[in-house]
């Protein structure tokens, strides 16, 4: 809870990549993630996502998992025809209910180490 997730960094790093908008949903996804340890299975994800949104822990209803499965279903077919890394992957192979963050969406959530300070 409170990082910041920065798609003009995202942007930067991955080539400079022609993005036109970036699904609200999926930034959701990607925090639900990083707050779940880089993977989870989907409920478990769409659970987070929920519990964010109403602040009660309690399972999703059936329109948030649907609104959030799809966004990320949608992602997943847009990534397999980008050059660009993708940010997700379904570790136990396609059809998995399995998510996670791959190395490149991990990144997005690490601050760049600081450089040292230099004093004369």
């Amino acid at each position: 809870m409170g990082t910041v997730v920065s798609y003009f960094e995202h942007k930067r790093r991955s080539g400079g990549a022609r993005v036109r908008q970036i699904d609200p949903v999926m930034v959701e996804i990607l925090d639900a993630l990083l707050e779940l340890g880089g993977g989870a299975h989907r409920q478990a994800v769409a659970d987070q996502i929920a519990l964010r949104r109403t602040g009660r822990s309690r399972p999703a209803d059936a329109a948030v998992r649907s609104q959030i499965y799809a966004a990320f279903d949608a992602y997943m077919a847009r990534a397999a025809t980008r050059k660009a890394p993708s940010l997700l992957w379904q570790p136990l192979g396609p059809g998995s209910y399995r998510w996670a963050l791959t190395d490149t969406g991990q990144g997005l959530f690490q601050s760049p180490a600081l450089a040292p300070r230099m004093v004369r």
